[in-house]
Parts: C-alpha cells; sequence; structure tokens
C-alpha cells in the first residue's frame, strides 16, 4: 500500500507518520509526506505533479488552514486551501485512481440543538464560519469520488505547539505554575492525534471498503475546564492551579463556533473501531509530557 500524505508536519499528520511506522502491518508501507514547504496547495498543476509521480494506493488529505479566525479575516485563503486544495488533490485522485481519505471538522455544524448522542453522519450540516464552510464544501468535493471518506474529527490535542494544543499548553501552564483560564460551556469531543492516527490507519486496512462520511473521535464529550480540571487533578497539581471557568460568550471569537459540535461515533463502533475515552486519552498524552507525576491517580 502507497500512502501519500498532504499536511505531513501538523499535528495530525506528524501522528500518523509516526504510527504507521511503528505498525508492524503498515511499517513497510511507503510513505510520502508533503507541507507547504514542498508546494502550495492551492496550485493545481504542483499537486497533481506530485501525486502523479508518487502514484499512491490512498491519499490522506490532512492539510488545511485550521484557524478560525483567520479563516473568517482571509476567507479567500481559506477557500484556497480548504477548497481549492481539496480539489486539486481529488482530481489528481481519479486520475491514479487514489481512494481518498479527506480530515473534516465537528464545526461543519452549528452547535445550538445537538441531538443527545451528538451529532451522527446524517445530521444536517449548518457551518457557523467561514472555517466551518469550507470544510464542508471540501467534503462535498470529496464526494465526488467514488472511493473517498470524509473524517469528521474534533479538538485535537497531542502536538508541540502550544497555541495549537490545549492540553498541551494546560500542561505546560501547570509546570510553569501558571492557572489556565478555559471556557466552561463550549463542548465538543477531546480527540488525541495519536488515537486519530491509528483509526486512519484501520481506514487503510481493516476498513479499507468504507466509503462516506464517519466521525472519529475519542469517546465522551467535555468543555476545555472540564478537560484542564481533569489535568489538574491527573497532574497532582495545587489546588491554586485549578483551571479559571470563561464562558463562550466572554471568548471574543471572532469567527462563529458551535456551543456544542459533540459528534456521534456510533457508525465507527459499527465497522469495528472503538475509540478510548478522551480522559483515558489525555491521561496517556500527559504520560508522555510528564511520566514522573502520573500512576495511581488515573
Amino acid at each position: 500500500m502507497r500512502v501519500y500524505l498532504t499536511g505531513a508536519d501538523g499535528m495530525l499528520g506528524t501522528a500518523l507518520t509516526a504510527a504507521l511506522g511503528a505498525e508492524p502491518v503498515t511499517a513497510d508501507w511507503p510513505l510520502l509526506g508533503v507541507s507547504v514547504k514542498d508546494f502550495d496547495i492551492g496550485d493545481r498543476a504542483a499537486v497533481a505533479a506530485s501525486i502523479e509521480a508518487f502514484r499512491p494506493d490512498v491519499v490522506v488529505h490532512t492539510a488545511a488552514h485550521a484557524i478560525v479566525d483567520d479563516c473568517e479575516q482571509d476567507p479567500a485563503l481559506a477557500l484556497r486551501v480548504n477548497v481549492a486544495g481539496v480539489r486539486h488533490v481529488a482530481d489528481a485522485c481519479r486520475r491514479t485512481g487514489a481512494r481518498l481519505i479527506y480530515l473534516s471538522s465537528d464545526y461543519v455544524f452549528d452547535g445550538e440543538h445537538p441531538p443527545a448522542q451528538g451529532y451522527d453522519e446524517e445530521d444536517l450540516p449548518a457551518p457557523r464560519s467561514v472555517y466551518g464552510l469550507t470544510k464542508l464544501a471540501g467534503e462535498r468535493v470529496a464526494e465526488l469520488l467514488p472511493r473517498h471518506v470524509n473524517v469528521r474529527t474534533s479538538w485535537l490535542f497531542g502536538g508541540t505547539d502550544e497555541r495549537l494544543d490545549t492540553v498541551l499548553s494546560v500542561v505546560r501552564g501547570i509546570q510553569r505554575g501558571e492557572r489556565a483560564r478555559l471556557i466552561a460551556d463550549q463542548f465538543s469531543c477531546p480527540t488525541y492525534t495519536a488515537d486519530l492516527a491509528r483509526a486512519l490507519i484501520f481506514l487503510m486496512t481493516d476498513g479499507s471498503d468504507v466509503t462516506g462520511t464517519l466521525h472519529v473521535t475519542n469517546q465522551g464529550s467535555a468543555s476545555w475546564h472540564q478537560v484542564g480540571s481533569e489535568i489538574q487533578s491527573m497532574l497532582g497539581a495545587d489546588a491554586s492551579l485549578a483551571p479559571e471557568a470563561t464562558s463562550f460568550d466572554e471568548a471574543g471569537f471572532f469567527g462563529g463556533r458551535p456551543r456544542d459540535s459533540t459528534l456521534d461515533t456510533a457508525r465507527l463502533r459499527g465497522i469495528g473501531l472503538t475509540m478510548p475515552s478522551w480522559r483515558d486519552a489525555v491521561a496517556r498524552y500527559c504520560d508522555t509530557l510528564v511520566p514522573a507525576t502520573l500512576g495511581s491517580g488515573r
């Protein structure tokens, strides 16, 4: 199996590269990871040349402009990366016969009246931001291919940049003696990139016949304040470092965001994969950051 990965230097791309190399079934698969350092995903000719030269069996398209407020302020760039980029990748997949796994977002939903178990794949999207609109448009492009999977996920953590990873930011803040300020009334499914990467490998192996839209997140819904409180407890940090609760309305977001974009992963379980809980995932990630502080508290 030949795997072509866009956004290879991003949070998920890095995790998927590591997981593919660590998994015995996939360790010997030829892998080409590309990023913005290689070419602009909005350059159709460059995308076509790269994919057609490699001749992949599957393309995992994680590259995106994912900073919500920046998308709101520069919609042309969001369209170039999140829509035209998907079109260029999909066109190359069509010509080479590759399967496309496209990474989408919970932000395709408005989050106003979610079902009790969260949004499932059949619920009607209604994005509230330029980012959400462009991710939904990317899904519609991917759907033009018969061999596609639109993987919707949410609230990723497991990276190396505190500006992009709330869990990492909370842990490092506690280590510096800083108290986090986290939203307590916005909810979704915190998802560990290492677990998402393993789910993508499942879709390339046991789930190789899966098509359509699929929700893939760690189990359970939470606010970032709940996650931060769990981390403070896991680390055994002083109570003075427990996160301060703030509200969604006080956050001052520029782009619109769903208040509750919890995703239902019943379809994923139905095809044979049950994801760990977000609490378990956060504990495992924290263990990689500060192993000496964890143990009996899990």
